[in-house]
Formats: structure tokens, C-alpha cells, sequence
């Protein structure tokens, strides 16, 4: 007993090690702060309006593999050896609402092939055979500070041979859609309508994009 306490202990010291601030952007006395906390990342903001808000538990399998100045918040790694981390950045220009989040991709052999930048909260994420089917993909929602900033986007990751970005949306992930019973997989998506000038747009719509294995993309089904 005293020895799963005392090793614990340690990967809690561990754990809680990674702290401290890891970015900071400011302007004209206002700054936006990225900061680890006991194993979860915030961003603070000083000035005029200043607050903290929660951004998600660091993530620390990823830290190795993305920039110092990121906290990895999402990890995966697939069946085929994919490995997916989400990160949360401060961009380079001063931005009250950051961080954002970037989405890395790594092969098989560990090399970084794609990194993907997203709005500032995050939706949804999942990586592996979400479909369950023999594809393998890594999915992200992120949304923004005004209600048409939404997005969904999803990579197909191969056996062998580059990932493929088989979806990009203006909307939100609202499930997946295993194959049961006749039913073919996909994604139930809620889309956006707001044009970004006229109120009366504003709403949304759920639509179902159903994967199509043989031609390697999604299709968005009329109904």
C-alpha cells in the first residue's frame, strides 16, 4: 500500500510539475496569458476586462511533439499508428478571445504532416475508427466568439500514404452515425444558416453527411 501511494504521489508531483505560463500576448496594457495550472490549461486575462476561463486538462503525451509555447489538450493515437493532438495557442496578433486550437497530424513514422488551425472552443474531437469501419479519421469541432463561427472538419488517415481532408464544414458535430441495420455511417452535422449581416439567418439546420468508402469523401444526403 505504501508503494502505490508513494508512486501516486510522484506521478501527481509529475503531473502538477507542468506549470506556470507558457505564452502572453498584450496590448496597450491588455493582456491574454496561457498558463498551466495543476495539469489544466486557462487563459487569463489582465486589463480592463480581465477574467480566466478554463480551456481543458493538459494533455501531457503530447507535449514532445508541438511547440513549447502550445498546451496539448487532446491526445490519440490510432490502430494504425496515427498519433492526433489538439493544441490551444495564443496567435501572433493580440486577441482578447484566444487561445485558438491547432489540430496536428503524425504518420506512422512520427513525422508531422498537417497542422490545421481552428476557432477558439472546442466542440468536439475523436480519432480512430469513429465510424467503425475500417477507416480510420481524426474529427474536429471548434466554434468562436459569434454565432457563425463553427466548424467541423475531418481527416481520413490511411494505412499508408498522406491524410486526406475529406470534410470541412460551417457547422457543429451532433453525432456519429454507425452502420446498423442497413443504415450507412456518417456524420449528423448541424449547420450554420447565419449569413454573418442579417438577423433573420440566424439559426441552424442538421443534415447528414454520409461516408462513401469507394470514392473516399463525404456526401451530404438530400432530404
Amino acid at each position: 500500500m505504501k508503494i502505490i501511494r508513494a508512486a501516486l504521489i510522484l506521478g501527481l508531483a509529475a503531473h502538477w510539475a507542468h506549470s506556470g505560463e507558457l505564452a502572453r500576448r498584450c496590448l496597450q496594457g491588455d493582456c491574454v496569458r496561457l498558463i498551466l495550472e495543476r495539469g489544466v490549461v486557462f487563459a487569463q486575462r489582465t486589463g480592463e476586462f480581465s477574467g480566466k476561463r478554463e480551456v481543458g486538462p493538459y494533455e501531457a503525451r503530447g507535449n514532445s511533439l508541438v511547440p513549447k509555447s502550445e498546451a496539448p489538450i487532446r491526445y490519440a493515437k490510432t490502430p494504425h499508428g496515427w498519433t492526433v493532438v489538439v493544441t490551444a495557442f495564443l496567435p501572433q496578433e493580440f486577441d482578447f478571445n484566444a487561445p485558438n486550437l491547432r489540430l496536428y497530424l503524425f504518420d506512422p513514422r512520427g513525422r508531422r504532416v498537417v497542422v490545421d488551425e481552428n476557432y477558439n472552443l472546442l466542440g468536439s474531437f475523436a480519432a480512430g475508427r469513429i465510424l467503425h469501419t475500417d477507416g480510420e479519421f481524426a474529427q474536429i469541432s471548434s466554434t468562436g466568439d459569434h454565432a457563425d463561427m463553427v466548424r467541423t472538419s475531418v481527416w481520413l488517415l490511411p494505412v499508408t500514404g498522406p491524410p486526406k481532408h475529406v470534410l470541412d464544414v460551417h457547422g457543429l458535430l451532433g453525432s456519429i452515425q454507425e452502420p446498423n441495420a442497413g443504415a450507412p455511417p456518417g456524420l449528423w452535422i448541424y449547420l450554420q444558416t447565419y449569413d454573418g449581416m442579417h438577423p433573420e439567418t440566424k439559426g441552424e439546420k442538421r443534415a447528414f453527411w454520409v461516408w462513401k468508402p469507394a470514392e473516399q469523401m463525404f456526401q451530404v444526403e438530400a432530404r
